[in-house]
């Protein structure tokens, strides 16, 4: 995922959230541009699986980007999961070749065990209301220049957060933003305005307001005719 400009024709990266609750059961669209595994599905699977991870892993990289995540419940994940173990998906993540999405938090106290930065989108979910949403996007972003991250993703709730998040957005540094607020018709501003990636979904979605993977692909292609015209 190079990075670009905030008008950059590519932008943005489309996501498919695949919720994984069983991993014969993993079989992406083509249209998909990458793949989120969202592996906190799993629960108590995920531990006795890791070696089924690895090789799903394996296989869909050999036709799509993907990311593995293992949310935190506290910012959206449906399973606690031992830190433990979700370093140990991580490490067979890169392993593997695939990147990454680290919590913010997470990744502050967990920073001595994840060496592979460049291939980590570092996260914010904002799950209730905030009134120092631009204090904390702007700490969040200097952890992730600092850290020389992937990328960073900031999604939120709360309406009212657009404007930060554009502006966020429209200040890029030398790591990519991603914008993923929650309601449809934002998201799909969120496109057009260039964010780094949007996550789609395929069925059942990962959170609140994702367009389908066919919405997100007739939205990036009205941005792509507007900025090549």
């Amino acid at each position: 995922m190079p990075h670009s400009t905030v008008l950059g024709i590519d932008r943005p990266i489309l996501v498919c959230a695949v919720p994984v609750r069983s991993i014969s059961m993993v079989n992406p669209p083509s249209e998909c541009e990458a793949v989120e595994l969202r592996l906190d599905y799993m629960g108590g699977d995920l531990e006795v699986k890791l070696n089924e991870v690895s090789d799903l892993i394996k296989g869909l990289l050999s036709r799509v980007k993907v990311i593995v995540t293992v949310r935190n419940p506290e910012e959206g994940g449906v399973n606690w999961v031992d830190p433990s173990l979700k370093l140990k998906v991580i490490r067979i993540a890169h392993e593997n070749g695939a990147l990454v999405d680290v919590e913010v938090e997470f990744a502050r106290k967990y920073a001595n065990s994840i060496t592979s930065w460049s291939e980590v989108i570092l996260s914010r979910h904002v799950l209730n209301s905030r009134s120092n949403i631009r204090s904390t996007i702007a700490s969040d972003y200097a952890l992730a220049s600092s850290m020389k991250a992937l990328t960073y993703k900031v999604a939120t709730i709360n309406t009212d957060d657009l404007p930060a998040l554009v502006e966020l957005l429209v200040k890029e540094g030398e790591v990519p933003v991603a914008i993923v607020p929650m309601q449809p018709i934002q998201r799909a501003a969120a496109i057009m305005l260039g964010t780094a990636l949007m996550y789609c979904s395929i069925g059942d979605g990962t959170a609140p307001g994702q367009l389908s993977v066919e919405e997100c692909i007739r939205i990036k292609r009205e941005r792509i005719r507007l900025v090549s015209s």
